[in-house]
């Protein structure tokens, strides 16, 4: 009775155990994903269905034999990286709305973890680096090798025994190159050696996560900044925030239109190539100076082209404040020149800005009024506040022939000095080399010193035109201990005025306010009008001639050490300026081109006095000794 009732319990087994073993096999749905997916990812994509009895599965397949054909392609091969098992269930939710990478995702390649496998030299994909021994693409060149380039490839140097690949190269009877790859047992000599790494993941990097639908908008907002988001957008949508109203360091200016919208102050530049890129911000307290170059078709585009017209460049008003609650202010326009074709510069009225617009002459290869250079100055306060704008404008005629031009953009910032007047020192006390002179003009109070920070005593920039009427506005600061020389050309024509020539020339040369005293030192004080050194005037006249026209002006700063050898300081003591005029006349000056050169220099001469150095007296000793004081000696 016994035996038959075990009987009975070993079949009601073995007839579970298979009926189970059957639904299992029948109702699983698996999806393979891609292989840079998490195991949590492929955990999720596994959909396993209530359990059945099904005795009888027609939707299994029967078992077939092994064929190349059958095996699921992996994601480096040009099958695809999907494969999943026909499932005839009628809802599957979780493989439907699984969530799949996005399409230029990638897959990221498996890290290399054996030596021999290393190949540091192999940088070119499909294709043999030379003397790289361990580059699996080189089979023919190898025997061209001269030598290998990486002998040696291990893991990590700190660890006590590790393997490492060492490559070699020798020659064949035929002389040729043969390389021989084998892997070696080293061991580290070091005390402070690893014996054993056994945190894995402490020698890799980790896995980035694959940016899915789901998960893309939280590592957009973690990896904001590598999207090129600036801070902008931020401030424009929340101007409030922030405690100053002011701007700071690098905020971009905002700017208001016509119809009130809100914008960037932006300027042309070049960005990668030569040609202009119109959408380059400005940054608050950034001095700019780009110069682009512009294409466009003459005809066409001469009084239709936005970026040739000057209201394209000061039509906008500018925020004060990064708050709207900010004082919106305007640009105006200081200072309008016109440049001719043969580039002389003629100062306009800048009242009346509706005459020049850009106009095609009726030849049709010329257009006026053509923008080439615009120049912004904005003041501010120490609030960091914008006071107001201005923008100086050169508008020039052009010819077909010359384009395509070029324009140049400028931002100045400067600091409204109405508030806290500070004057700049160029030492403290003597003059240190490479800092301009300090220069004013006396008056009956004392000295009237320019605030500019880089000086009032300047001269004539060397410019690529080397036209004086052109570069007239273009003047270096006069610097301590630097030597200087400069020059220009003016073109003239038959029956010019000679006492007109004369005075161009001349406020060329020294500039429209000229001072008349110097400072002694660095840091010589305007109410002391006794440390200032009056700039003394000659005039050297070559011949004798009706019209005196200035050929050269030099101006000669002698200078002198004061103070100890051990930290002598620069004391000037004389300033002389030398006019050199003509000794021959107009007509004779001039060269067949009708140019008339003319040249500026300066120079410092040391007049300081060797010095002789003294020597203190040796001591001499003066010492009463007791009669005894040799006793029993003496």
């Amino acid at each position: 009775m016994a035996v038959l009732c075990c009987l009975i319990i070993l079949i009601y087994l073995e007839t579970a155990l298979c009926i189970e073993d059957t639904n299992t096999t029948g109702n699983v749905n698996i999806t393979l994903r891609d292989t840079n997916d998490t195991s949590a990812d492929r955990n999720e994509s596994l959909d396993f269905t209530d359990l059945g009895v099904s005795e009888t599965p027609e939707y299994f397949p029967a078992p077939t034999a092994w064929t190349p054909e059958s095996v699921t392609a992996f994601p480096d091969q040009t099958e695809s990286s999907e494969s999943s098992i026909p499932d005839t269930s009628p809802e599957s939710p979780r493989a439907a709305t699984a969530a799949q990478p996005l399409p230029l995702s990638g897959v990221l390649p498996a890290p290399l973890t054996e030596v021999p496998q290393l190949c540091l030299c192999n940088l070119q994909d499909g294709q043999c680096d030379i003397n790289c021994c361990c580059d699996p693409d080189c089979t023919e060149e190898l025997a061209l090798f001269t030598d290998c380039t990486v002998e040696r490839v291990s893991k990590d140097p700190r660890l006590c025994n590790q393997d490492s690949a060492v490559h070699t190269l020798s020659s064949t009877q035929e002389d040729l190159s043969s390389v021989q790859s084998t892997v070696q047992r080293d061991v580290n000599p070091d005390v402070f050696c690893i014996q054993s790494a056994n945190y894995e993941q402490g020698s890799t990097f980790a896995t980035p996560e694959v940016p899915t639908e789901e998960n893309f908008d939280s590592l957009f907002g973690r990896f904001l900044g590598f999207f090129g988001r600036s801070r902008v957008t931020s401030a424009l949508q929340s101007p409030d925030v922030g405690n100053s109203s002011g701007y700071q360091y690098g905020e971009v200016i905002q700017t208001v239109n016509e119809a009130e919208e809100q914008g960037l102050f932006t300027f042309p530049a070049s960005a990668g190539t030569a040609h202009c890129l119109d959408a380059n911000p400005a940054g608050f307290l950034k001095d700019q100076t780009s110069r682009c170059m512009r294409s466009f078709d003459l005809v066409q585009d001469c009084e239709t082209l936005e970026a040739l017209r000057l209201e394209t460049y000061i039509n906008f008003n500018i925020r004060s404040g990064k708050i709207q609650e900010a004082k919106v202010i305007g640009v105006e326009v200081a200072a309008i020149t016109l440049q001719s074709l043969e580039g002389t510069q003629t100062p306009v009225d800048a009242a009346d800005l509706e005459s020049y617009i850009p106009v095609l002459l009726e030849s049709g290869d010329v257009c006026n009024n053509v923008v080439l250079q615009v120049k912004y100055t904005f003041r501010y306060s120490e609030a960091g506040e914008i006071l107001n704008a201005i923008a100086s404008v050169l508008l020039g005629a052009i010819k077909s022939i010359t384009v395509p031009i070029q324009q140049e953009f400028q931002i100045t910032f400067l600091q409204d000095i109405s508030s806290t007047p500070v004057l700049q020192c160029s030492g403290n006390p003597g003059y240190v080399v490479g800092r301009p002179l300090v220069a004013g003009t006396r008056k009956a109070d004392g000295i009237v010193q320019s605030a500019n920070p880089k000086g009032s005593l300047t001269i004539l920039q060397n410019s690529g035109e080397q036209d004086c009427l052109s570069g007239s506005s273009r003047r270096s600061p006069v610097l301590f201990g630097i030597d200087m020389v400069s020059g220009c050309t003016l073109k003239l024509s038959d029956g010019v005025n000679c006492s007109l020539v004369s005075e161009v020339i001349l406020w060329a040369l020294k500039g429209q306010s000229f001072p008349d005293h110097v400072a002694s030192f660095g840091n010589s004080l305007p109410q002391n009008p006794l440390d200032w050194v009056p700039i003394q005037n000659q005039t050297i006249a070559l011949g004798t001639q009706a019209c005196s026209i200035p050929l050269s002006y030099h101006l000669e700063v002698k200078w002198t050490k004061y103070g100890t050898l051990v930290n002598p300081q620069a004391q000037i003591v004389s300033v002389m300026e030398t006019i050199i005029t003509n000794t021959s006349s107009l007509a004779l000056l001039i060269s067949a081109d009708g140019l008339l050169s003319v040249t500026s220099s300066v120079s410092f001469v040391d007049v300081s006095a060797s010095a002789s150095p003294g020597f203190k007296a040796p001591p001499t000793i003066d010492a009463k000794l007791p009669f005894d004081f040799f006793f029993p000696f003496v």
